[in-house]
């Protein structure tokens, strides 16, 4: 119990134990994850913890990088694993083994934290139990993974009983469940056990996400995501084919795709380079640029939890088109956006048309400030706090 008493003039020591987390290995697994650490960061000393394993032959041996910046430290470790049956194995071991050696060292130099807060529950989640039960520290839970539903083909129901009997484990013994999206936290309520949560939503950098007056003469949608099929970036092309064909005016930019799949596609339905822009994979900042230059974000895709694209396009004033899934109508209403059903192309060009010809009726610095008022990372990081400060009156009390 010592560890939890800290100076009340002082900061909260949060360890995050983290399953997704971004590296060099992999630049965008879970950057929302990040930029939830950054918000936190304003409040409290946040020291993140994430180990992954590496079977791309990139990584040849166990190295650490440690990076710093005002309250936020975050330690990754990277170590080579195998992707045969016996190297998957042994990669497990070494996971968690690597992950209680940075907890000791941890301890070591730090002390106990005042709290540990594990997103994504498999498999860090793990190491909290550990934790839990070896030092008495509480642990909270937030969860970013969109696998409660029945749409995600590798659901939570396909996994098998060791993920699931852990992930209940996991959140039942949690001091605090945290969810980015009412949506996401009542399937853990109805897949995995009953139990209250909090929704903080996903951050955006206000700094590069904000309205920005339009230069561009023609009328530009965007849709922005790696366009895996979950996100119908095909139904999107195709929409816009029967929205577009007789306009010369209106252009769609689409952005982060990494398979030239989507562009052959594109180029089968005969749309032309000037009608269809591809940006291909580009930077946090580029994707803020590109909003900024363009009137209206699509986002078709048939589930989703709580998209950082519709906050990042609100917070540029964009009204959005998407579909009525998950928790995406948790983020629209008839003030910032249109939602039509997924899969359905002729509502999502008919949705294009009432967007060019509604657009006078969006206030769009109202947009951006609503969002940046739910979005920003005071905002989120401040709600952290009060989590964290709840819990921690209540260990002490």
């Amino acid at each position: 119990m010592l560890g939890y008493f800290y100076s009340l003039m002082g900061q909260k020591k949060i360890l995050w134990l983290c399953s997704w987390y971004p590296g060099k290995t992999e630049p965008f697994n879970g950057d929302f994850i990040q930029r939830h650490a950054g918000a936190a960061a304003l409040y409290n000393d946040i020291y993140v913890i994430h180990v992954i394993g590496d079977a791309s032959g990139q990584i040849k041996k166990t190295v650490e990088e440690i990076n710093k910046q005002g309250q936020l430290t975050e330690q990754i470790i990277y170590f080579k694993k195998s992707s045969s049956v016996p190297g998957r194995f042994i990669g497990q071991y070494r996971l968690f083994s690597l992950y209680r050696k940075a907890i000791k060292k941890y301890i070591a130099e730090y002390g106990l934290p005042d709290l540990v807060h594990v997103h994504i529950p498999m498999k860090a989640g793990l190491m909290a139990l550990w934790m839990k039960r070896r030092f008495g520290v509480s642990y909270l839970v937030t969860e970013h993974w969109g696998i409660y539903n029945e749409v995600e083909k590798m659901n939570y129901s396909t996994r098998n009983n060791g993920f699931r009997n852990f992930t209940k484990m996991i959140f039942n013994n949690a001091t605090k469940f945290i969810s980015v999206s009412r949506y996401l936290a009542e399937g853990v309520n109805r897949l995995v056990l009953k139990k209250d949560y909090a929704v903080i939503p996903n951050v955006v950098n206000t700094n590069l996400f904000f309205y920005k007056e339009k230069t561009n003469s023609v009328f530009r949608f965007i849709h922005v995501s790696n366009m895996v099929p979950l996100k119908n970036a095909e139904g999107i092309l195709s929409a816009f084919k029967l929205f577009a064909e007789k306009l010369s005016n209106v252009q769609l930019v689409m952005a982060g795709d990494t398979d030239p799949a989507i562009r052959h596609y594109a180029a089968g339905l005969g749309l032309t380079d000037d009608k269809v822009i591809f940006r291909g994979e580009i930077s946090y900042a580029q994707v803020a640029n590109e909003m900024q230059q363009s009137n209206c974000l699509i986002l078709f895709s048939n589930i989703e939890n709580s998209p950082c694209v519709i906050g990042e396009a609100l917070c540029c004033g964009l009204p959005v088109i998407a579909t009525n899934a998950g928790g995406i109508p948790e983020l629209l209403d008839e003030s910032n956006g249109v939602l039509i059903e997924p899969k359905d192309e002729t509502a999502l060009a008919n949705a294009m048309q009432k967007m060019m010809n509604d657009y006078v009726k969006y206030s769009h610095n109202k947009i951006a400030e609503d969002a940046q008022c739910k979005f920003s990372y005071e905002v989120i990081g401040k709600k952290m706090d009060e989590i964290y400060s709840s819990l921690e009156a209540n260990i002490l009390h």
